[in-house]
């Protein structure tokens, strides 16, 4: 059974980290990084997953949240909410919008495709099964991530008030956040090339033989 699944983000590094955890031939991946086409195209796409950045230009991810929840024909698409670590969750906007995750950026590529695979698999399967669903552990009363949130340790508030150390503490978050996503990257690529010199060193086993 295909899963067609929307990834929506900004970032090209996110997108290749995502497009390499969802290659497997059991998911049909579409990448956007404008929120206003995402919509344009979502209903031909009739996407089963939608994976999308709270900070997405065009429309952000709290508008596309918002749109597939008014739609019935998208009320069962399972659909998480890609934040940066440094980004604020604007509540008010979030309030009323039923979603199955919040993923806190950089993450773990390979447990996201698994959830989203096991969520799709468990909506599309018998009704029998509740417990498939992830929705379960996700209270109502507001947000809960996806994924373990890093730790970082607070400023001290007459700090943090202060320009410069605003503008510190948001250039480590962002270092943080693009060594993590390389690292992930290396990882995801590293496994690829192996897979093919594998490959290749197997052929040529076969040739001299």
């Amino acid at each position: 059974m295909v899963c067609k699944v929307i990834i929506a983000d900004s970032s090209p590094s996110v997108q290749k980290v995502v497009q390499m955890a969802f290659s497997d031939p059991g998911f049909e991946l579409y990448p956007f990084i404008d929120g206003a086409e995402l919509l344009q195209s979502i209903a031909r796409i009739n996407p089963d997953a939608v994976l999308v950045s709270l900070s997405l230009p065009g429309r952000d991810g709290y508008e596309i949240g918002r749109y597939l929840r008014s739609r019935e024909e998208f009320k069962k698409t399972a659909l998480f909410f890609l934040r940066n670590s440094f980004e604020v969750l604007d509540l008010d906007r979030l309030r009323g919008v039923e979603y199955d995750g919040i993923v806190l950026k950089p993450f773990d590529s390979e447990k996201l495709a698994q959830t989203v695979r096991e969520l799709v698999d468990g909506r599309k399967g018998p009704h029998s099964f509740p417990e498939e669903s992830l929705l379960e552990d996700i209270p109502p009363s507001g947000p809960v991530p996806l994924f373990e949130e890093a730790e970082f340790a607070p400023l001290p508030a007459s700090e943090a008030r202060r320009e410069d150390d605003v503008e510190e503490r948001i250039r480590r978050l962002l270092q943080e956040e693009v060594l993590s996503m390389e690292r992930e990257l290396e990882k995801r690529l590293r496994a690829s090339l192996r897979a093919e010199l594998q490959a290749l060193l197997e052929a040529e086993l076969r040739k001299k033989h």
